[in-house]
């Protein structure tokens, strides 16, 4: 398999095979540590002529893979188009491990930060002496519910709702301090954006 026209092993998925190879593609609902959960889009690419979501996409069998033909960053770029309406401008506080994974994706495609959210949502959960989940900037990529549910085993948070009345929450009018959350960090680590952060001296 080559990945644009470099030789890579055919093993795992396109996803893995272009992440060793050093090439950045957006994934913003794929933890390096988690099975995919496919939800994002973010990740697509061209594969033998057919645009698929790499990290869902299994390598062997492909023969040729474009990650920057005009067809796929058009559509990623799409993608992160509509993924900005869903939060505001990046807030002036410290993110986790991976937070800035959504921000190098606009740049890479080069979208500015959004004016402002389509979608309102002032939720703010300092409740944890840990961290903080700042609800606005939340994309509902489901890697902290992952992190939580698969790679902890705890369960302390999930997604409720539908569609717009979607949301991250620890539980029916819930905080993170009354839920079973044990303050581990899986879920701070996990998150792409700034919603889920650190508390000063606690990174």
């Amino acid at each position: 398999m080559r990945v644009d026209g470099r030789e890579a092993p055919p093993r795992g998925t396109i996803l893995d095979a272009v992440l060793a190879l050093g090439i950045s593609l957006p994934h913003l609902c794929k933890d390096d540590n988690l099975p995919p959960i496919g939800a994002c889009r973010t990740c697509l690419v061209e594969a033998d002529g057919r645009v698929v979501a790499a990290c869902h996409t299994p390598a062997e069998g492909i023969t040729e893979v474009s990650t920057g033909s005009p067809r796929v960053v058009a559509l990623r770029t799409t993608v992160l188009e509509l993924t900005r309406g869903m939060h505001g401008p990046r807030p002036d506080i410290a993110g986790g491990p991976s937070s800035g994974e959504l921000w190098a994706a606009y740049e890479a495609h080069r979208l500015a930060e959004p004016p402002g959210p389509r979608r309102e949502r002032s939720g703010l959960d300092a409740s944890s002496p840990f961290f903080a989940f700042h609800e606005q900037q939340c994309i509902l990529c489901g890697r902290c519910v992952a992190a939580c549910q698969q790679l902890q085993h705890i369960g302390a948070i999930g997604i409720a709702g539908r569609g717009t009345a979607a949301r991250v929450t620890p539980g029916a009018g819930a905080t993170f301090a009354d839920s079973a959350c044990t303050a581990c960090g899986s879920c701070v680590a996990a998150c792409p954006t700034h919603a889920l952060v650190p508390k000063e001296g606690r990174a």
